[in-house]
């Protein structure tokens, strides 16, 4: 369950930048996470990068994906995609096991699980993204 005065704050952010964030950091033996508050508002999906990325990347990410969506208007497409940052990215949709294990604050936010999620896969040093042979282990993430 979520403080009132924290689900005060996610509304906020919502208003004044169109999503919040909400990160876990590593716990030893599972990776940490970030996702995005507030997109489900306008019936897009939110979304979902799993690993142990440094915050301020993490939140840039999203962040500008979430801006990209919204001016859209409409999901990101699945597979590959380019915006304009070093690293390819890969997004594909996730299933039910995603809401349950790491999107519970959006369960919190909107009070009921009808909402769709994204995850964006970073890819390793030689461009293999999570579930590729040969992907390294440490972006070899959780595709849930």
């Amino acid at each position: 369950m979520t403080a009132p005065g924290r689900m005060r704050q996610v509304k906020q952010n919502i208003n004044a930048f169109g999503q919040d964030l909400f990160q876990v950091f590593a716990d030893g033996a599972e990776p940490g996470f970030t996702y995005t508050i507030g997109n489900a508002d306008r019936g897009l999906p939110e979304l979902l990068l799993i690993g142990d990325f440094p915050p301020r990347i993490a939140a840039g990410l999203l962040n500008e994906l979430g801006a990209k969506m919204r001016e859209a208007g409409k999901p990101l497409p699945t597979g590959m995609i380019d915006i304009g940052w070093s690293i390819p990215l890969k997004v594909r949709k996730v299933g039910p096991l995603a809401q349950a294990r790491y999107t519970v604050q959006v369960d919190e936010y909107l009070g009921h699980d009808r909402y769709s999620v994204l995850q964006i896969m970073v890819c390793d040093e030689n461009g293999r993204h999570p579930g590729d042979p040969g992907c390294d282990p440490r972006y070899d993430v959780d595709r849930p």
